[in-house]
C-alpha cells in the first residue's frame, strides 16, 4: 500500500470514528433543528442516526486495520479504538432506551400559513385509570421557517398532569384545552401572530428548561 493511500484510509477512519462529535455541529446551521424534530417520526430518524454512528465506527476500525495493521503499534492502537467503539455502543443503547422510554406522541396539532403548532405528550401512560394522576407532560411547540431538512422551533408551553389536549383556532388566538380523563384542567390561549414572529426571529421568551 502506498503512503498516500495509507494516509487516505487513516484520514477517513478518523473522520468516521469522530462522527458523534462533529455531526450536529456541521449538519445543523445556526439555531435550526432537523425537520423531523417534534414529530412522531423523530424516534425513527434519531434511532437511525445513532445506529449510523456505531456502523461508521466499525467500518473505521476495518479501514484503520487495513492501513496500519502491519505496524507494531497497531496492537496498542486497536485497544484504544475498541474502547472508543464500546463507548459509542453504550451511547447508542442509552439513546435508544431514552427515545423509547419517553413514549412521545402527537396529541394535537394545528397547521397555519408557514407554521405548525404541535402538542407532544411525553411519558403519558396509555392505561391511566380514573383517579390516577398522569405522570407525563405535554410540550407545545411551534415550527416555522422550513428549509428542506431544517426548520426553526420555539417552545410555547409545558403542562404537567394532563393526559390529553385539544386545540382550535378562535380569531387570532389558538385555544388549547388540557384534560385529564376527559375533565378539563386548564384552557390556555396563544397569540399565533406574535408567536409566529418570535419563531421567525428565534427570539422566544419561553426557552426550554
Amino acid at each position: 500500500m502506498s503512503k498516500q493511500q495509507r494516509i487516505l484510509w487513516v484520514s477517513i477512519s478518523i473522520l468516521l470514528l469522530t462522527i458523534p462529535v462533529w455531526f450536529d455541529v456541521v449538519m445543523l446551521p445556526g439555531d435550526l433543528v432537523y425537520v423531523w424534530r417534534w414529530t412522531d417520526s423523530q424516534i425513527i430518524y434519531e434511532s437511525l442516526i445513532t445506529v449510523m454512528f456505531l456502523v461508521a465506527a466499525i467500518v473505521a476500525y476495518g479501514l484503520l486495520r487495513k492501513a496500519v495493521g502491519e505496524f507494531a503499534q497497531w496492537k496498542i492502537l486497536r485497544i484504544g479504538v475498541a474502547i472508543w467503539i464500546a463507548m459509542i455502543a453504550i451511547l447508542v443503547l442509552f439513546s435508544l432506551a431514552m427515545y423509547y422510554a419517553g413514549n412521545q406522541s402527537t396529541l394535537a396539532d394545528y397547521d397555519g400559513e408557514g407554521y405548525n403548532v404541535v402538542a407532544m405528550g411525553s411519558g403519558i401512560a396509555e392505561d391511566t385509570e380514573e383517579g390516577q394522576a398522569a405522570s407525563g407532560q405535554i410540550f407545545v411547540v411551534m415550527s416555522c421557517d422550513y428549509r428542506g431538512l431544517y426548520k426553526r422551533v420555539i417552545h410555547i408551553d409545558r403542562f404537567v398532569g394532563a393526559d390529553d389536549v385539544s386545540m382550535h383556532r378562535d380569531g387570532e388566538y389558538l385555544l388549547a384545552s388540557y384534560t385529564l380523563h376527559g375533565r378539563e384542567l386548564r384552557e390556555q390561549n396563544y397569540d399565533l401572530e406574535a408567536l409566529y414572529q418570535q419563531c421567525l426571529t428565534g427570539e422566544s421568551p419561553r426557552p426550554f428548561e
